[in-house]
């Protein structure tokens, strides 16, 4: 059958156990953070260890995380493949108004904010590192998706910086020409030729922010 990314799989089973991503990241977080409390010797090293790690959805703020994914997912994360699969003017302009209400509103709430929700990283900045990585050189080209570049949002380009410098890590998360270059390439319908335009490294683009 037809391959979708992302995959998790029990490579010891030889079963898949999710290709839904939210559920992996949230399995996978739960994973690590089994991981770090059995690896203490005893409740000290536990306790160090905990306040060492980073936990994406910490307890007692998962309804707050969850509320704010369904939120920018409406609006941006989702808002951008509405705009680039809309099949009329309306539902293209409708798209369109939430992607520019989106941005706006995360750039006014990262005025005063390190964060999209809480005081530190969760799953909601790393689902959104994943969208803005893709923003300027493919959603707002084959999608049309509107807004221009992320550069010219300073609050949200301040985030991006931010988070970079905190998690360096996350750089090597995003193969930027390869995940974005993949819209040029598999998308035939918005993309006839399968011209791929140039596409810069994650680095150089954040460089540019």
């Amino acid at each position: 059958g037809r391959c979708t990314a992302p995959c998790l799989v029990d490579v010891t089973r030889g079963t898949i156990v999710s290709n839904e991503s939210n559920d992996i990241l949230v399995l996978l977080n739960e994973y690590a953070r089994k991981r770090t409390f059995s690896a203490a010797s005893d409740a000290a090293a536990a306790a160090a260890a905990a306040n060492s790690a980073v936990d994406l959805r910490p307890v007692g703020m998962e309804d707050e995380i969850d509320t704010a994914s369904d939120y920018w997912f409406n609006l941006l994360w989702n808002g951008a493949y509405k705009c680039g699969f809309a099949t009329t003017q309306t539902a293209y302009d409708e798209a369109a108004s939430d992607v520019l209400q989106g941005l706006q509103e995360m750039n006014d709430h990262l005025t005063n904010n390190a964060y999209l929700v809480g005081d530190s990283i969760t799953e909601v900045d790393v689902k959104n590192f994943a969208w803005v990585t893709r923003h300027d050189h493919a959603y707002t080209v084959i999608f049309k998706s509107p807004g221009g570049r992320i550069a010219q949002y300073p609050h949200i380009a301040s985030y991006v910086r931010r988070l970079v410098t905190e998690y360096p890590r996350l750089l090597d998360t995003v193969d930027m020409p390869d995940a974005c270059g993949s819209y040029y390439r598999q998308l035939f319908m918005l993309n006839v030729g399968r011209i791929v335009p140039y596409i810069p490294s994650v680095r150089e683009w954040v460089a540019g922010l």
